[in-house]
């Protein structure tokens, strides 16, 4: 458990014996108090009806009293029901039972063996690139818990849970983020009295501290999120005193202590990443958990970060605001040693670097559904941020003309904006100034020339697809490969669709159907390949297994239709719609217009894959063609 103070959340609860409880709730056996939190205690038990571990979260007897305690318990379960993700405690059930005439409220989550990241922090710090990919995973989760409408407000090492025994290793563990029970709804009033102050103290964001929940909004979770990685990173939280006033107002009157003063081989990018994430003004962090997941991810894969490490001057700067009478002197010296022209120069770069940032925030922004207040974004609010993403860059390029990253935001902010001509030319300059095309500019790159649609446009499609297969072998690109090999069967006929088809099957075989659109595609070629049963079953099973994904009933309502299971087909669209109810058709398949060439792409992707794989593969004429021609 946490070395540090709890500032009174924990509380003397009325604790019940595991026999009485049991009797007062028989569909549990109840095993062994686990711990008790900000909203009732947590027991250990066993669904009666499976024999199922379950975590069973009870609202004691002495809790009950207000009405408002009861709704905020009855309310963390039901938020905890909207939020099913991967990464997030499962929440199984909800219920009430009687215990000495005294009304008990309870609701049961999947249990998860293993411990807190409070609880590893006791080892030490955990390894730098195991501490960003598990801030990552937590920053996805989250993001995916604010489009749900709900912010978690208590996000903290002590409540992510590490599936399994704690690692020391640099792999990401499984993990859970737990303890909803301070949690809101997005767009709704707060059922904590006004002005107060939810939260873990060394963990909350300033904004929370000075308005209280009421600014407990989606960038403060934001913040905790980077507060957390800062223990990570460093063993200790960002701010730490002997009661909660002390820490509150360190937290409003002070900076965190830089990251790397407690851990020297911290690299720059990471600090930076912290830094931005715990920025005591709102409108500096991250615009979302996404943006900050983002960068974590960039940094691991070795690409630049869209927080920048501070330069030597602004370091500089901010130590001459503690120590004004220095400001003189330092002046006089950088006078008398010709520094203007450094300082200069170092401006320079300044310029290019926050043009640089906001460019990529400005980006980065658009692509997110609701604003820093959690108002939702609307399209043109959108437009308006791709198009200052696009002013940002160019002034970056008018500085400097050879700014790749420039380039590359640009070209970004085009595409969404489906000015595919402009993006073109911009990933064909960045691939020029770089020397070489990354994955990143292919995936672009083909998109946009598959909205072309041109006879060239789809000539350099293939030649980039074969070139990103070679670069980049992951699921994605291999489900990119094979959707657009499932575009050509559909266009062709004969030994050219059985080969693409045959194709399209190779290419996804490393591929496990947990991936969903993978998933999908098998089922597809079944049936562009004429199996409608199978084909069928398939996407039936497809369906089972991602139950809850958009992208899943969106293509099996439309394979439904195609097949004349109109009634499936309605089934399946009404359940997308009730999961995302902005979602429309999936999209249709994008026309190959230019077929002379295509027998080159399958035979180019058939050997790629033959050296990728470094397994035998099958002739390339699949056997029914095969049986065709003996016939």
């Amino acid at each position: 458990m946490s070395q540090h103070p709890d500032f009174g959340l924990q509380r003397d609860f009325y604790t019940f014996a595991p026999e009485t409880l049991g009797e007062a709730l028989p569909e549990f056996e109840i095993v062994r108090e686990v711990g008790k939190g900000s909203m009732g205690i947590v027991y250990e038990a066993l669904r009666r009806a499976d024999g199922l571990r379950i975590a069973l979260k009870v609202l004691p007897p002495s809790l009950t009293l207000t009405e408002r305690t009861l709704a905020r318990f009855l309310r963390e379960g039901r938020m905890m029901a909207r939020v099913e993700h991967p990464d997030i405690v499962r929440f199984l059930g909800q219920g009430q039972g009687r215990a000495g005439g005294v009304q008990l409220y309870w609701f049961a989550m999947e249990y998860v063996d293993g411990a807190t990241l409070q609880e590893r922090l006791q080892l030490g710090p955990l390894p730098v690139r195991t501490a960003c990919a598990i801030a990552a995973r937590v920053g996805r989760a989250l993001q995916f818990a604010h489009e749900c409408g709900v912010v978690h407000r208590d996000v903290k090492p002590g409540n992510i849970m590490l599936r399994g025994a704690p690692s020391t290793g640099d792999a990401a563990p499984d993990l859970a983020i737990t303890d909803f029970g301070l949690a809101r709804e997005t767009g709704t009033g707060s059922m904590t009295e006004s002005g107060a102050i939810v939260g873990t103290p060394m963990y909350m964001a300033p904004e929370v501290v000075l308005g209280g929940t009421a600014d407990a909004g989606t960038l403060a979770d934001v913040y905790s999120l980077g507060a957390t990685l800062y223990a990570l990173l460093t063993g200790q939280p960002p701010f730490d005193g002997p009661t909660a006033q002390s820490v509150l107002k360190s937290v409003l009157d002070h900076d965190a202590p830089r990251p790397r003063r407690l851990r020297s081989d911290l690299p720059l990018p990471v600090e930076a990443i912290v830094q931005k994430a715990m920025a005591r003004e709102a409108r500096h962090r991250y615009g979302s958990a996404l943006e900050l997941a983002f960068d974590l991810e960039r940094w691991l894969a070795g690409e630049r970060t869209i927080a920048r490490p501070q330069g030597a001057l602004q370091r500089a700067a901010v130590g001459l605001r503690r120590r004004p009478w220095l400001v003189t002197s330092i002046v006089l010296a950088l006078l008398l040693a010709g520094g203007a022209f450094a300082l200069q120069h170092e401006r320079q770069q300044r310029l290019i670097e926050q043009g640089l940032s906001e460019a990529e925030a400005w980006l980065q922004q658009a692509a997110t559904t609701r604003d820093e207040r959690d108002r939702p974004r609307t399209e043109s609010q959108r437009k308006e941020l791709l198009l200052a993403a696009i002013s940002a860059a160019k002034d970056v390029l008018a500085r400097d003309p050879a700014q790749p990253l420039a380039l590359l935001v640009r070209a970004k902010a085009h595409h969404r904006l489906r000015q595919w001509d402009e993006a073109l030319l911009d990933f064909d300059q960045a691939e020029r100034l770089l020397g070489e095309a990354t994955p990143e500019i292919l995936h672009f790159r083909i998109e946009t020339l598959r909205q072309r649609g041109d006879a060239a446009s789809m000539r350099r499609l293939q030649q980039d697809l074969t070139q990103l297969l070679a670069l980049d072998d992951s699921p994605r690109t291999r489900t990119l490969v094979a959707e657009y090999l499932l575009e050509i069967a559909q266009q062709t006929a004969g030994l050219e669709r059985s080969e693409a088809l045959h194709i399209a099957q190779q290419v996804l075989l490393p591929v496990d159907d947990d991936d969903a659109r993978a998933a999908v595609l098998r089922a597809r070629v079944l049936e562009v390949g004429g199996d409608r049963d199978q084909a069928l079953a398939v996407m039936r099973n497809v369906r089972q297994l991602h139950e809850g994904d958009v992208y899943v009933h969106l293509q099996a309502a439309a394979m439904f239709d195609r097949l004349g299971l109109s009634a499936e087909g309605q089934r399946e669209q009404e359940t997308a719609r009730l999961l995302q109810p902005a979602a429309g058709t999936p999209e249709s398949p994008l026309q190959v217009p230019d077929v002379s060439r295509i027998g080159d792409f399958l035979g180019d992707v058939n050997r790629l894959l033959q050296r990728l794989d470094r397994t035998p593969t099958p002739a390339t004429t699949p056997p029914a063609a095969k049986e065709g021609q003996k016939d």
